[in-house]
C-alpha cells in the first residue's frame, strides 16, 4: 500500500462499513425497545420495521393461528389423513415463503396450530388459511347474466310471485352468442361503463339502464340487504357499472354477499352457474378514489383445475399496456398443456376466470389457442401478494378447507428470562474472546477484534437485506462464525510469526503470511459454506436457519479477514515504516509442541472406539430425553386477574414441584393476562390437579382455563430432511476435498467425513448419558459441532498438503506428525476463543440455553480431539492402503 495514498481497497472497505451501518440502523431502532413501546414504534413506523432483522419465535414470539378442518364434506375415517397431509402442505408454504423456523403441530384430531414470526397477522392468515384451490372457469353469457340478475331483481322488489317457474326456465344453458369486447376484466369496463362519470355520480345513483330499479335504489349505499320476505333493493342497483364483472362499491360488498346467500335468491340461481367476487378492491375508473369489487357470474363447472400446475413464479410485466404490473406465471406439467390447449381452443373470444378459493383473480379474454402450457395471473396488488400466491400454488391445495378459529400473539418460547441471560452471557463470552486475543496477539489481537466487530456488522447488514429471521440456532451459527472469523486471523498471525522467525522483515512477513495462509482459509471456509448452503437448501426449521446464518457469516468473515485486517496492518506498517510487528510471542509450550500423534495413533484409536461403543450403548439402553418438539404433549392456558408479569413465577412454581421440561410464555390477543405452559404428555390423571396445587403452594393466584393436546413440531419429514441435509453436506465435503487435495484427495475427504461421524456419535452419546433435553436447539448445537470440526480438520489437512509438497511423501507419517505440531498453536487458540462463549452460555445461560451451551462445549472439545488425533491417522492409513492415491 502506498504510504500517502488512500487506495481503492480502503475506499471499498469504508463504503461497506457505512452501508452496513445504515442497513443495520433500523434493526437497532426496533430491537432496543421492549414490550408495548416496541409494538407502538412498529405500528407508527412500518417501513423501519420491514427493514429490520426479525427475531424468531424462540426469541421474540409471534402470531399463533389455530386451523380446524371443515368436516362438512369429509368422511370421518379420512380426517386424520387430511390433517397429516395439510400439515406438510402448510409447512411447505411457510418454508417456501422464507419464514424461518415456524412451529407447526397437529392439535387433537382435526386441528393444526401454526406459529409464525416476522409476519403480520393478515399475511399469516392468507398464507396458512387459504385452501389454494385453483380453477379455470368460463364467464356466463351476457344473456344468461341479464336473465339471472333480472329474476333476482324481480324477486327482491316483489314484482313476481312465480319464482320457481322462472327459475326452472333459466336452468337450461344458453348458447354462446356474445364475445367479450375487452382484453381483460380488470383493465377495461363493460360497455355501459365507458362513459366517464364523477365519483359522486357513481355513488349517487344506480346506472343499470337495462333493469328497472325501485326508488330506494338511490339510497342503496345506506340500506342493508333485507331478507327476501321483505321489499328490498334490486341487485342491479348495487352495481356501479352493470355487466358480468361489474363493480360493487366497497361498502356494499358484504350486503350483496348476504343478499346472494339468502335462501330465496339461491333458488333463483340456475344450477349451472354461480356468482363469485373478485379477489381485491380496484379503482372503478382511472383516477377515481372509489374502491370496488367486481362481481362475476361464472359457469359452475370448471374447465380445468390447478392440479396440473407444476410451477408458479412472480414477475413484473416489462412491456405492453400492462407494463409495470405484478403477475404470476403458471406452468402446466404432464397432460396439463394438452388440456389447457383444448380449453383455450374451444373458448376463443370468451372470458376465462382464474379462480382461487372461489375468488376471481383475473378474467382475461381468450384471443387464441395457447399450446405451450403456460398462463399468467394478473390483477395483483403488489409483489408481496404475487409471492404469497406463487408459494401457495407451488405447495399445492389443502385436501379440505380449513377454518381459522383462533389467532393471537404468543411470547418467546425460550422465555424472557432465558433470553436476557442468554444474550448477557453471550456478550460476556465475546468480550472474553476479545480480551484474550489482545493479550495473546497484542496489536494483532486488537486488529483481529476490530475485524470481528466489522464482520458482525456486515453479517447483520446482509441478514437485514435478506429480511432474515434470527433464532437460537441462528445464534449458534453466529457463534461458529465468530470462532472461524478469529480462526482466520489466528492462521494468518501464526504464519506471520513463522516468517518473522525465518528472518523476514515485518512487511515481507505480513505479505508472505497472508499469501501462505490464504489456501487454508479458503478451503476451510468454502467447505463450511458448502455445508451451510446444503443445510439451508434441503433442511427445514432450525436446520434451515442455522444454514442461512452460517453461509452469510462465513462469506462476510472471509471478506473481513482477507481485506479489513490486512488493510489495517498495511497502513500501520507503512505509516511508520516499521520493521517489527506487535503480534506477541505466544506460549512456548504450544509453540514448540512435539506431540507424538502418529506414533500413538493406535492408543487414540482405542480411546475413540471405547467412546463410540459407550455412546452407542447409552443411546441403545437409555435413549434420548426427547422434548415436546419431538414427542408432542400437552398445552395448558393459565390466567391471572392482575396485570403483572408472571412468567418467571410460573417457571419457579413448576420447578419447585418437580415438574421439569416445561416451557412458559405469554399469550396475547385478549385482554386477559394469560400464559401458555407446554410440556410432554403425562399419564397421571391427577396431573392437572397437582399443577394447580403447585401454583397455590407458590402463592400464584391463577387459574388453569384451558388444556389441549398437541403433536410434535419436529415431525417425520423435518427429521428426514435434517438427516438428509447432514448426509449430503458430508458427501459435499468429501467430493470438494477429493478434488482440491490432489493425489490422496479421496483419503483426506474420507478422513474428514469419518471424523464428523466420530464426533456426531460421541456427542449423541454425551447427550444421552447426561439426560439432556433433546430439542430443536440441540440440533443446532450438533450442527455447530459439525461445522467447527470440519473447519479445524481442513486447516490441518492443508498444512499436511503443503508440507508434503515440500518434503515429499517418502516419510509421510513424519510429515503428518510435523504438520499437526505446527498447527497445534492455532488449534488451541481457536478452540479457546470459541470455548469462551460456549462455557459462559453453559454456566450463566438460562435453563433453556444451558443444555445448548453444554453440547457446544463438548462438541468443540471432541471436534478438536478428532481433527488432531483421529483424522490425520486415517489419512496415513489411506495412503498405505492406496499407495498410488486415488
Amino acid at each position: 500500500m502506498n504510504k500517502k495514498k488512500f487506495g481503492m481497497r480502503e475506499l471499498i472497505i469504508l463504503l461497506v462499513i457505512v452501508l452496513s451501518a445504515y442497513t443495520v440502523w433500523p434493526s437497532i431502532q426496533v430491537h432496543t425497545k421492549k414490550g408495548e413501546e416496541k409494538q407502538t414504534f412498529l405500528k407508527e413506523n412500518p417501513k423501519i420495521g420491514s427493514k429490520s432483522i426479525n427475531f424468531g419465535l424462540d426469541l421474540a414470539g409471534g402470531t399463533a393461528i389455530t386451523l380446524e378442518i371443515d368436516k362438512s364434506n369429509v368422511k370421518g375415517d379420512d380426517i386424520k389423513d387430511i390433517q397429516e397431509q395439510s400439515l406438510e402442505i402448510i409447512r411447505n408454504r411457510v418454508d417456501q415463503y422464507g419464514l424461518s423456523e415456524p412451529q407447526i403441530s397437529p392439535s387433537g384430531d382435526d386441528r393444526i396450530v401454526v406459529e409464525l414470526a416476522g409476519v403480520d397477522d393478515s399475511t399469516a392468515k392468507a398464507l396458512v388459511g387459504s385452501t389454494a384451490k385453483l380453477e379455470f372457469k368460463i364467464l356466463a353469457e351476457a344473456e344468461k347474466f341479464t336473465q339471472v340478475v333480472g329474476l333476482i331483481d324481480q324477486y327482491l322488489t316483489r314484482q313476481t310471485t312465480d319464482i320457481v317457474a322462472d327459475s326452472a326456465a333459466t336452468d337450461s344453458t344458453a348458447k354462446d352468442s356474445t364475445v367479450a369486447k375487452v382484453d381483460s376484466a380488470k383493465d377495461t369496463l363493460p360497455k355501459e361503463a365507458t362513459k366517464a362519470l364523477s365519483d359522486d355520480e357513481l355513488l349517487g345513483k344506480a346506472p343499470a339502464a337495462e333493469v328497472a330499479a325501485t326508488d330506494s335504489a338511490k339510497d342503496s349505499a345506506a340500506v342493508e340487504a333485507q331478507p327476501a320476505s321483505e321489499v328490498g333493493v334490486a341487485l342491479s342497483a348495487y352495481y356501479l357499472s352493470f355487466g358480468n364483472g361489474g363493480f360493487i362499491a366497497e361498502e356494499n360488498v358484504e350486503k350483496v354477499k348476504k343478499l346472494l346467500a339468502t335462501e330465496g335468491v339461491q333458488k333463483l340461481i340456475p344450477r349451472d352457474v354461480a356468482f363469485a367476487f373478485g379477489s381485491g378492491l380496484e379503482p372503478v375508473q382511472r383516477d377515481s378514489k372509489i374502491k370496488a369489487k367486481r362481481l362475476y357470474l361464472l359457469k359452475r363447472r370448471a374447465e380445468m383445475a390447478g392440479d396440473d400446475v407444476v410451477d408458479a413464479r412472480p414477475y413484473r410485466v416489462s412491456d405492453g399496456v400492462s407494463a409495470g404490473e405484478v403477475a404470476v406465471s403458471l406452468k402446466f406439467g404432464g397432460i396439463g398443456p394438452k388440456k389447457f390447449s383444448a380449453v383455450t381452443a374451444a373458448n376463443i373470444g370468451k372470458q376465462m376466470a382464474i379462480v382461487l378459493d372461489n375468488q376471481v383473480i383475473s378474467a382475461p379474454v381468450i384471443r387464441d389457442r395457447i399450446p405451450n402450457g403456460e398462463a399468467q395471473i394478473t390483477g395483483l396488488d403488489d409483489m408481496a401478494e404475487a409471492n404469497r400466491l406463487s408459494v401457495v400454488l407451488r405447495a399445492g391445495a389443502l385436501k379440505a378447507p380449513m377454518k381459522i378459529i383462533e389467532s393471537r400473539s404468543v411470547g418467546a418460547t425460550l422465555g424472557e428470562e432465558n433470553i436476557v441471560q442468554g444474550f448477557g452471557s453471550g456478550a460476556i463470552g465475546l468480550i472474553l474472546c476479545l480480551v484474550f486475543m489482545v493479550a495473546y496477539y497484542r496489536l494483532g489481537g486488537l486488529i483481529a477484534s476490530f475485524g470481528m466487530v466489522i464482520n458482525t456488522l456486515v453479517t447483520a447488514a446482509v441478514m437485514s437485506v435478506f429480511n432474515a429471521t434470527l433464532t437460537l440456532p441462528g445464534i449458534a451459527g453466529f457463534i461458529l462464525v465468530v470462532g472461524m472469523s478469529l480462526d482466520a486471523n489466528v492462521i494468518i498471525y501464526e504464519r506471520i510469526r513463522e516468517e518473522l522467525k525465518n528472518g523476514l522483515t515485518a512487511r515481507a512477513a505480513v505479505a508472505k503470511g497472508y499469501e501462505r495462509a490464504f489456501g487454508a482459509i479458503l478451503d476451510s471456509n468454502l467447505t463450511t459454506v458448502l455445508t451451510g448452503l446444503i443445510l439451508y437448501k434441503i433442511g427445514t426449521g432450525s436446520v434451515k436457519g442455522f444454514g442461512l446464518t452460517l453461509t452469510i457469516g462465513i462469506l462476510t468473515s472471509l471478506f473481513c479477514a482477507i481485506t479489513v485486517t490486512r488493510s489495517i496492518l498495511d497502513w500501520k506498517l507503512a505509516k511508520r515504516d516499521a520493521t517489527t510487528l506487535s503480534i506477541g510471542g505466544g506460549f512456548k509450550a504450544i509453540n514448540e509442541a512435539n506431540l507424538q500423534i502418529i506414533p500413538n495413533r493406535r492408543r487414540f484409536g482405542l480411546i475413540s472406539m471405547i467412546l463410540i461403543v459407550a455412546s452407542i450403548a447409552f443411546i441403545a439402553i437409555k435413549g434420548f430425553d426427547f422434548s415436546i418438539d419431538f414427542t408432542g404433549g400437552q398445552v395448558y392456558t393459565v390466567q391471572y386477574q392482575d396485570n403483572d408479569k408472571h412468567e418467571k413465577d410460573l417457571s419457579k412454581a413448576l420447578s419447585a414441584a418437580g415438574i421439569s421440561g416445561t416451557k412458559v410464555r405469554t399469550l396475547g390477543g385478549t385482554s386477559a393476562n394469560s400464559y401458555q405452559i407446554s410440556m410432554r404428555a403425562s399419564d397421571d390423571a391427577q396431573f392437572e390437579v397437582k399443577m394447580a396445587q403447585a401454583f397455590e403452594k407458590a402463592g400464584q393466584k391463577c387459574e388453569i382455563v384451558a388444556k389441549d393436546n398437541v403433536g410434535p413440531t419436529i415431525g417425520k419429514e423435518l427429521r428426514f430432511n435434517a438427516i438428509l441435509s447432514v448426509i449430503l453436506a458430508w458427501l459435499g465435503i468429501l467430493i470438494y476435498v477429493w478434488f482440491r487435495f490432489g493425489k490422496f484427495g479421496l483419503g483426506f475427504g474420507v478422513a474428514a467425513v469419518l471424523g464428523l461421524v466420530h464426533d456426531t456419535v460421541i456427542t449423541l452419546g454425551f447427550i444421552s448419558a447426561f439426560g439432556l433435553s433433546f430439542d430443536g436447539a440441540l440440533i443446532a448445537s450438533l450442527l455447530t459441532m459439525i461445522g467447527y470440526s470440519v473447519n479445524d480438520t481442513i486447516v490441518n489437512f492443508d498444512r499436511i498438503r503443503e508440507n508434503t509438497a515440500v518434503y515429499g511423501s517418502s516419510n509421510f507419517a513424519e510429515t503428518i506428525n510435523k504438520s499437526m505440531n505446527q498447527c497445534f498453536s492455532r488449534t488451541m487458540v481457536t478452540s479457546l476463543t470459541t470455548l469462551f462463549v460456549c462455557v459462559i452460555l453453559a454456566v450463566m445461560g438460562g435453563s433453556s440455553i444451558r443444555d445448548f451451551g453444554l453440547v457446544q462445549c463438548f462438541g468443540i472439545l471432541i471436534g478438536t480431539y478428532s481433527s488432531v488425533c483421529i483424522c490425520s491417522p486415517i489419512v496415513l492409513w489411506w495412503s498405505k492402503r492406496f499407495k498410488k492415491g486415488v
